[in-house]
């Protein structure tokens, strides 16, 4: 056997070379360590807390409706982030008023996010904080400790993230907690609300995953018969 009977195997959530399988075989979900390392975590502590940077683009949305729909099956809040832009002022009136017009967008924007959040019966925390987009939101995870993040991207191609670089992407390799991405053009979940559900009890610490929930509650709250 030579290295052409091999094939290159990759993580599948961030996609770093894990070594080589025969051709032929096959291997489900393959995780590097330190993405197991993170589902190991989540599997064992559940989902508490989601954060979702949002920014009122079509797949900031799209993220939001991912978290929500999450949020309701698994019992968890949702925070979301806006973050804006650091600009080295000087003596420039043109680049103040452009920074009003940044924060004045941030607030409409989190704001809105927040309602629309609360409307489904989430409960919704938010941040706002300025600086490099990236590098607070993964701050922001560690700080408020947070269990999932959830991003919107525009699915313009891995060769142009890869080329250009993104947020989405810096935020994938660099997290110490689990990222999900949602491509701008993907299937919306069903958030919409069901008049007949109870209200959440928000004193109340949300169930997680293995920590004895009895099968029967597990089923209603996922919405299986």
């Amino acid at each position: 056997m030579n290295i052409y009977d091999k094939e290159q195997i990759n993580c599948s959530n961030c996609g770093k070379f894990i070594g080589e399988l025969d051709v032929g075989s096959s291997m489900i979900f393959t995780l590097c360590a330190k993405c197991t390392k993170k589902e190991k975590r989540t599997i064992r502590n559940g989902v508490s807390s989601i954060l979702v940077p949002v920014d009122l683009t079509k797949k900031s949305t799209r993220a939001l409706d991912t978290a929500i729909y999450l949020a309701k099956h698994l019992g968890s809040s949702v925070t979301v982030m806006q973050v804006i832009p650091e600009i080295n002022f000087g003596r420039s009136l043109l680049l103040k008023d452009i920074f009003k017009e940044l924060q004045d967008t941030a607030e409409s924007s989190i704001n809105y996010a927040k309602a629309y959040c609360d409307n489904k019966n989430i409960k919704t925390k938010q941040i706002i904080v300025k600086g490099d987009e990236a590098e607070e939101i993964i701050k922001a995870a560690k700080k408020y400790h947070h269990d999932l993040i959830i991003m919107g991207s525009s699915g313009k191609g891995v060769l142009k993230e890869l080329v250009f670089g993104s947020i989405s992407n810096y935020v994938l390799q660099n997290s110490n907690i689990p990222v999900m991405i949602v491509k701008e053009t993907s299937k919306q979940l069903g958030t919409r609300i069901d008049k007949n559900l109870p209200k959440s009890n928000y004193s109340k610490k949300p169930g997680r995953h293995g920590s004895g929930i009895p099968l029967s509650v597990m089923k209603k709250r996922a919405g299986i018969n």
